[in-house]
Parts: structure tokens; C-alpha cells; sequence
């Protein structure tokens, strides 16, 4: 138990020390019973219970109470709640309540301490419900806060801390310890998730009306960045590629163009030599008997140079309408909840992007600028 913890348990310390003082022991036993063959009405706490069921409460009562002399807190604690599945006694609950407080569990205590007293103190001593008295009061004040849950939605889960409470529409009242209570939500199939964390004040009635939102109310379809950004980069990716197949076609005039001049030139260069036997050969028309011009070979420059640009405006235009699927894929309409609706045309993120091509003597490429 921490320091702070142990000092908010003085007062409750000396208040049970002085309890006791006057006490023979920690635990009090069994009130006198009125013969068995009393009537239930003046031992309502006993009605329907038989005599079996009363005699082994009693048992485990008694052997919760000696381990409760002996400070054996916990094992106790689960006899005590053993007995008061056979019967629910009055006597038992008081008990109980004494070995809770010895095991800081001052809402469980205060609980057990108004079980005690629901026939109006009986079959409790004097002394002993002027004990009930004195410990709900302290423990409600020093310790504890009241609160109480309601919901008017039907169908509505309610939890604290884990717990199951109640489903709606319905109302939950008990102590809690403001230290120990951490969370309260609400569930319900087709509403938002309500969570809240109290804020309880000690000694007062501390109440939470839980309103169900529908999700449509609060629910909006986003996407990652503007819708026209995958668009734009698979759109250059395409005329990338188209531009591919413009320089696929600019080789290829440029190569026909060539060979043409070439067998153009040979054509009108006619050669032709003699062999070293004496035998005279026509190489007109051959290729290889021309000398081409420079004209001519800038042609075949040309075509070499349109060949490598197709083949990287190729590579970077796959390549850009593959980020474009990709950019499609990742910026698929997503649902999130809001506390306050919002334009429904507005993305969650503006994320601008320029993608511009770029090609040069040597070299040809692709470059993307991405805004944040």
C-alpha cells in the first residue's frame, strides 16, 4: 500500500481500534438465533432457507471468523462469501465488511456494510449497527464517491472498467473509489463508442447521462490526398509511354531513312573492280560501295539517340503508372469518426504533387514533388 493510501486509512484505523478496544475480539459471531420454530416473519433474514443450508453457513462462518482473528484477510474474505451463498445473513455481511477494509477495499466494504442493514439492523447487536453507522459515513466521505450511470438508448452496453453494468435504457447506481475508476463506456451496434473518464468527487452523488450518437452523424469518407493525384501520375505515366512509342517510331523513320540513303548512294555510285584472276565485277547497288555523307549518318546519330530515349521513356513511364496504381490503392475512400462532423469534399490530408518528364541529348527521366 502506498504512503498517501495508508495515511487516507488513519482515520478508519482509529476508528475501528477504538471499536474494538471495548471488544474481546476482531470479528463478531452470530447473533442468538429465536428458536427454529419461529415464525419467518420474525426472522426474515432466514426465511426459506433451511436448516441445512443455515448450518453450513454457520460453519464457514466460523471458520472465516478465527482466520479473520488471525489476520488471515483474503481466505476470510472467501468463506465469509462461501457462507453467504448458503445464507444470506445480515451477521455475515458485517463481517465481511471488517475484512474488506483489512484488505483496502473500502467500496466493497461500504457494500457489504449496507447488506448488513437491510432489515433495518437486524439481527445485528446495537453495537453493531452503530458501527454500520459510523463506517459508511466515514468511508463515503474519506473514501468513496457515488455514481450513477444512465442511458435512455435501448440496446446500449454499458461497462466500468471491464464490467458489464447494465444494457440500456436503465440506470446504475454503487460506490467506487475515484482512484481505482478508470473508464466508462458505452457500446451499441451501428452508434459511436462512448468512453469517458470521470472525474468523481469524494462524499458526493456523482451523476453521467451517456448519449448514443448515431455513426452516420459523425461519420465521414476521407481519402489520404486529392482524388486528382493518382489521376495526374497515371496520366503522365501514359503519355510517358506514349511519348515511348512517338521516339519508337521517330528510330524507326530514322533507321528507313538511312537505309534508303544508303542503297540510294550506292545506287547511283556504281563500282567495280577486278578480281585477281582478271574477272571484272559489277558492284553496283551493293551496300559498302558508297561512302556515306554526313548528312546521311546523322540520320543513323538520330535514330540511336530516339532509340534510348524510347527505351528509357519506357522504363519511367512503367514505372510512374505503376505509382499510380499504387497512389490509387492507398487513397481508397476510408470511413473515420469525428466529435464534429466535417466537409464531406474535404480530404484528411492535402498532399499536393507536381510530376513533370524531362528529357535531354544524354540522358531522360521523371520528377515527382510531394507536399506535406
Amino acid at each position: 500500500m502506498s504512503s498517501s493510501r495508508a495515511l487516507r486509512w488513519i482515520p478508519i484505523a482509529l476508528l475501528l481500534a477504538a471499536a474494538l478496544a471495548s471488544r474481546p475480539a476482531l470479528a463478531d459471531p452470530l447473533p442468538a438465533e429465536p428458536p427454529a420454530a419461529a415464525a419467518d416473519a420474525d426472522r426474515p433474514w432466514a426465511a426459506g432457507v433451511s436448516k441445512a443450508e443455515q448450518e453450513a453457513a454457520t460453519k464457514l462462518f466460523d471458520e472465516a471468523t478465527d482466520l479473520l482473528k488471525e489476520a488471515f484477510f483474503k481466505r476470510a474474505v472467501d468463506l465469509y462469501r462461501e457462507a453467504l451463498t448458503h445464507w444470506d445473513h445480515p451477521a455475515i455481511h458485517f463481517n465481511l465488511a471488517k475484512a474488506l477494509m483489512n484488505l483496502d477495499d473500502p467500496a466493497a466494504a461500504y457494500t457489504e456494510l449496507e447488506a448488513s442493514m437491510r432489515f433495518g439492523g437486524a439481527p445485528l447487536t446495537d453495537d453493531q449497527r452503530e458501527q454500520v453507522n459510523r463506517y459508511t459515513k466515514l468511508l463515503y466521505e474519506t473514501e468513496l464517491a457515488e455514481l450513477v450511470i444512465e442511458t435512455d438508448e435501448p440496446g446500449a452496453k454499458v461497462t466500468l472498467d471491464g464490467v458489464d453494468l447494465f444494457v440500456g435504457p436503465g440506470k446504475w447506481s454503487g460506490v467506487v473509489r475515484p482512484e481505482t475508476t478508470k473508464t466508462l463506456s458505452a457500446t451499441k451496434t451501428g452508434f459511436q463508442t462512448q468512453q469517458l473518464q470521470p472525474k468523481l468527487i469524494k462524499g458526493q452523488v456523482n451523476t453521467i447521462q451517456i448519449e448514443m450518437v448515431p455513426l452516420e452523424l459523425v461519420t465521414r469518407y476521407v481519402h489520404e490526398f486529392d482524388t486528382w493525384i493518382p489521376w495526374a501520375v497515371l496520366g503522365s505515366g501514359v503519355a510517358i509511354l506514349a511519348g515511348g512509342g512517338v521516339m519508337t517510331w521517330q528510330t524507326k523513320k530514322s533507321f528507313d531513312d538511312y537505309d534508303s540513303g544508303v542503297a540510294a548512294c550506292n545506287a547511283a555510285a556504281p563500282l567495280s573492280l577486278t578480281t585477281d584472276a582478271g574477272v571484272l565485277v559489277d558492284l553496283s547497288g551493293q551496300v559498302g560501295t558508297c561512302a556515306p555523307t554526313s548528312s546521311l549518318t546523322s540520320k543513323k546519330s538520330q535514330g540511336q539517340t530516339f532509340q534510348t530515349i524510347s527505351t528509357i521513356a519506357y522504363a519511367v513511364g512503367g514505372a510512374t503508372v505503376a505509382t499510380g496504381i499504387v497512389l490509387f490503392i492507398v487513397n481508397r475512400e476510408r470511413p473515420i469518426t469525428t466529435d464534429e462532423p466535417a466537409p464531406d469534399d474535404s480530404p484528411a490530408a492535402a498532399a499536393p504533387v507536381s510530376v513533370v518528364p524531362y528529357f535531354g541529348p544524354d540522358q531522360a527521366g521523371l520528377t515527382a514533388t510531394f507536399g506535406f
